[in-house]
């Protein structure tokens, strides 16, 4: 009966993995965005599906959707099978000579301006086969649908990192800055060590150096400073600007201050504590084997943050 049913001309396959997508979002419209088609069209493939299996899979009302037993069973059997299919085709895939496909990618928006944009559009000129999705965030994303995700994060050399299952990179590594207007510093004052920093108005990144918890090391003696709850901003270049707005005392990495620290817009604060480096790192799942598009253009992304950087 299988056999009939994979030999027909009827789709089955499509409409068996929108069926399993109806089943996990629990809405046919979220389903349909999911996969790229309408929801008219996907409720009719269900109705089809239906109609092959000569069985009643999905319960409808105006309110909600429910699984028939043997819409349960199918799906419990069929959805476990989606990531080897979806494996073995790109595995297929692999086997082109030619690049092509989508990569998604989720990034900070400081490395999306100084890097991404311009290795993206080399590589999009060079493999025009190529598409790409990319989405500008500071905080968390799913693996299972970004195949690259650039995080930024401040440390001290041995600070341990939290465990992962994804493959993390280091792509970058450049000192912080602690810095602030010669206006702000005239009306509020200069600190003189970093518990003085409670004090003052402070411009921070929740995913940059734990939130409001600044660490600063001198004689290889360590202090930690819980700065005032001020302005949060993951965006390193609106902390910037608020810096030169004179709002606060901000802890920048090198290549976004260098300029304004030699220009005298803003001014180094306690150059004598050593800060913490300001890192970019790559996170990306482990697959055996990598699709073909994403293992050239990570190799091409070291070559050119390498390069960029220097």
């Amino acid at each position: 009966m299988s056999y009939s049913l994979l030999s027909s001309r009827q789709p089955i396959l499509d409409k068996m993995v929108f069926f399993c997508a109806v089943i996990q979002t629990g809405s046919f419209r979220e389903a349909a965005i999911q996969q790229g088609i309408s929801p008219a069209a996907g409720s009719r493939w269900v109705k089809e599906l239906e109609d092959v299996l000569s069985v009643e899979l999905v319960k409808r009302s105006t309110r909600q959707l429910v699984a028939t037993q043997a819409g349960q069973l199918l799906y419990d059997q069929f959805s476990p099978l989606l990531p080897d299919i979806n494996n073995l085709c790109e595995e297929v895939q692999n086997l082109a000579e030619k690049q092509q496909g989508e990569i998604r990618l989720s990034s900070t928006p400081l490395f999306a301006r100084q890097y991404l944009t311009k290795i993206v559009a080399e590589y999009m000129e060079m493999y025009p086969k190529v598409n790409f999705r990319i989405f500008i965030e500071a905080g968390e994303f799913d693996p299972l649908l970004i195949d690259f995700a650039f995080r930024a994060s401040g440390s001290f050399e041995d600070q341990p990192k939290p465990d992962s299952l994804l493959v993390r990179r280091r792509l970058l590594q450049e000192p912080l800055y602690l810095c602030a207007s010669p206006n702000y510093l005239a009306e509020h004052g200069m600190p003189e060590n970093p518990n003085q920093l409670s004090e003052h108005r402070c411009l921070y990144a929740q995913t940059l150096l734990g939130g409001n918890r600044w660490s600063f090391e001198i004689n290889g003696k360590q202090e930690i400073v819980i700065i005032r709850d001020t302005l949060e901003c993951d965006n390193s270049e609106m902390l910037l600007d608020l810096a030169l707005g004179h709002a606060g005392i901000a802890y920048l990495p090198h290549s976004l201050v260098n300029q304004k620290l030699k220009s005298g817009e803003l001014l180094h604060i306690l150059p004598t504590y050593q800060c913490a480096t300001f890192d970019i790192d790559l996170y990306y799942r482990p697959r055996a084997p990598m699709p073909e598009r994403c293992n050239s253009f990570k190799q091409y992304l070291f070559e050119r943050v390498n390069s960029l950087s220097a």
